[in-house]
């Protein structure tokens, strides 16, 4: 059986977080993947951020 949770509970991946509280996802996929991330994971990453609005 599939337990579909909303997708705001896995907001904490992303650098910039938007609420779809009208998706939901799998909550055993998602925390298999969730567990195979490094601890602190943010997509994208501030380093990566800073490169791409560098004025360089």
């Amino acid at each position: 059986m599939t337990l579909l949770v909303p997708s705001d509970l896995y907001n904490r991946w992303f650098s910039t977080p938007v609420s779809t509280p009208h998706i939901d996802v799998d909550y055993a996929i998602m925390n298999q993947l969730m567990q195979k991330l490094p601890k602190g994971y943010v997509f994208p990453d501030p380093v990566s951020i800073e490169i791409m609005y560098s004025k360089d």
